[in-house]
């Protein structure tokens, strides 16, 4: 059958690097097969992404893929309800924001796919400490600036404490290259760093130059570059992937409520679905899971299923199974 097209917006908070590309990948692909356009934006900052969802609603769009900075959704939920545009969120945990039990009523609100950023950063620096790092520095954006990279910290302090730890340093700076830099300038000896960012760019060079190959353990979050090769020379230990998956529920989600088909949990309120992130601790993982991302994670045959219009006994526990056993 044709499905009736929608003019989608897609907005993250940045529009290049590799991590970017999967995600709009496996949009695309579901953008083609329902003949929806996509149009994009994006917002580092809370200021941004407000401004980015009204520049997208005075643009006409029918929708938006909210996969920007946390924190705003009651604003962003207002001026979506202001134009009538629907809006569905990924890569934030929204069950935690100012206003969430209201603006989750919200009529334009779809409804949120998110993984548990505190968790898999405790995670992280819990295998540190288990490998023996006790000089464990913390890397990444001043607080305030996002929810997700707040609560990845939250993570990280959680496992130093419980250790009885205090990080090495925390290096978060606007200004990502001169804070890391000074990171490795003033601390040479430091054995482990949590970047809670894409650290791809800041310090997987200077590491790589400064001889710490074998010496160094590294995380990464909406990693760009040759990660694989860092994983070789011994720089990149640990690597955060999933949110390409997220987006590509999300769209389903959205897909469905612009065709009047929104789909709710049993009591009526709109779903906020937990999935598990990846985390990649080789270069095979890495490269197994690039591969699988090339045209989306999940394929058209594997979500159509859930689609209203082709499927009207779509059932939203069905995908929340699949979505929740997401895995390597």
């Amino acid at each position: 059958m044709e499905l009736p097209g929608f003019h989608i917006g897609l907005m993250v908070y940045t529009n290049s690097g590799a991590w970017f590309d999967r995600i709009k990948a496996g949009v695309d692909a579901l953008a083609k097969e329902t003949g929806c356009t996509i149009t994009l934006a994006d917002g580092a900052t809370p200021d941004e992404a407000v401004a980015a969802v009204e520049n997208l609603c005075a643009a006409g769009v029918d929708g938006i893929v909210d996969l920007a900075t946390g924190g705003v959704s009651a604003r962003l939920l207002q001026i979506c309800q202001e134009y009538g545009v629907y809006f569905v969120a990924a890569n934030n945990n929204l069950i935690n924001e100012p206003g969430y039990e209201e603006f989750r009523k919200n009529p334009y609100y779809v409804g949120s796919v998110y993984a548990d950023d505190k968790a898999i950063s405790y995670d992280i620096v819990k295998d540190y400490i288990a490998k023996g790092a006790t000089k464990i520095a913390l890397f990444g954006l001043p607080p305030g600036i996002s929810a997700a990279f707040d609560s990845r910290f939250a993570g990280a302090y959680q496992a130093l404490e419980e250790a009885g730890m205090q990080p090495l340093t925390e290096a978060r700076s606007f200004v990502m290259p001169e804070a890391a830099q000074n990171l490795l300038t003033q601390y040479p000896d430091v054995e482990a760093i949590f970047s809670a960012v894409n650290a791809s760019n800041y310090l997987v060079q200077p590491l790589i130059s400064g001889g710490y190959g074998g010496k160094i353990m590294l995380s990464l979050f909406d990693d760009d570059g040759d990660v694989a090769a860092a994983f070789n020379q011994g720089v990149v230990t640990h690597v955060v992937e999933g949110v390409n998956a997220q987006a590509q529920f999300a769209f389903i989600l959205l897909y469905n409520a612009l065709t009047g088909n929104t789909m709710t949990m049993s009591d009526g309120s709109k779903p906020d679905i937990l999935m598990p992130y990846l985390l990649l601790t080789n270069a095979d993982e890495y490269n197994a899971f690039l591969q699988r991302s090339e045209g989306g994670l999940y394929s058209w045959d594997e979500l159509k299923g859930f689609i209203k219009l082709i499927n009207p006994d779509a059932s939203l526990d069905e995908m929340i199974k699949l979505a929740q056993s997401f895995s390597k």
